[in-house]
């Protein structure tokens, strides 16, 4: 695969100078990778002989990576009680994928894909920082994202037509647009979207559309060939969706009513291929415990 290459390249957010009044958008804070899921070389089966529980929890993923169809109820596998040693060889088993999330909508949750897709690891923190509870989980997408999204979500945009802002020019139009697609949108439709690098638009423009739409509490990052940044807004099913190639320069920029979008999902094929990877890693451990 190569990256995606669009010719016009100086639209969007973040690509264009501050406005006369000096507001700009800023782009939704994104995940930090996750000290907790750090990859060391494989050990030989002698050295984690006596780490039991790990096994155990490495066993039930197996299990659960090969029967695993989407839209079957996902899999959660406790491992909040594991000690240091058994987490660690957790940990370096699943590795880090191209897929993390962060949810703070309450409770703080950070969740990451590991190499295998299908698999994620969700980690949830107290006020002070501290570890609450530790899964994993089998799914395509985590449950947090596809049920906690939108839940406090407006389903209309309203403005006052009298009252824009300076050099607002296009967000009218876009809105009229939204709110019918947010209207009658439905799950298992087609997703909807809004290509704002194919659309003439004012900085303004895109700063009033984000204060409208809101920021909601799930912010997804896919460093993929180059990064996708995906970050649910206060309104129902709608994803502002911004695409970067390896200079992180913003090549696509998007509004899409869905869901999740699909470039945060795991696909099928992916999923069984993780199966068959996971197993064959597991062989050799197969006398373990």
């Amino acid at each position: 695969m190569t990256e995606i290459h669009i010719p016009i390249t100086s639209i969007g957010v973040g690509s264009q100078p501050e406005s006369e009044d000096g507001k700009t958008l800023e782009f939704i804070p994104m995940p930090h990778e996750m000290s907790v899921f750090e990859v060391y070389n494989m050990p030989e089966p002698e050295d984690v002989a006596s780490l039991l529980d790990g096994m155990k929890a490495l066993r039930l993923v197996r299990d659960a990576l090969k029967n695993f169809k989407i839209n079957d109820e996902l899999t959660m596998i406790d491992i909040t009680d594991l000690d240091n040693q058994n987490r660690s060889w957790v940990n370096t088993m699943l590795g880090h994928g191209e897929v993390s999330v962060i949810y703070q909508g309450g409770m703080r949750t950070e969740v990451q894909e590991a190499v295998f897709a299908g698999v994620w690891r969700i980690v949830y923190w107290d006020a002070n920082g501290d570890m609450v509870k530790d899964f994993i989980e089998i799914s395509d997408v985590p449950e947090i994202v596809r049920n906690s999204s939108f839940v406090k979500a407006k389903t209309i945009l309203e403005y006052d037509e009298s009252n824009m802002p300076e050099h607002v020019m296009n967000a009218p139009a876009i809105i009229t647009e939204l709110n019918e697609k947010v209207a009658t949108w439905k799950e298992g439709d087609e997703p909807h979207v809004i290509n704002f690098s194919l659309l003439p638009q004012t900085e303004e423009d895109l700063v009033f559309l984000d204060h409208l739409l809101g920021s909601g509490p799930v912010v997804i990052l896919s460093r993929g060939y180059g990064n996708c940044r995906i970050a649910c807004t206060k309104t129902k099913n709608v994803w502002w969706v911004k695409y970067f190639n390896s200079d992180d320069k913003l090549i696509l920029n998007t509004l899409e009513i869905s869901a999740v979008p699909e470039v945060a999902c795991a696909a099928q094929e992916d999923i069984n291929d993780s199966a068959d990877r996971f197993a064959e890693v597991m062989e050799m451990y197969e006398n373990v415990g």
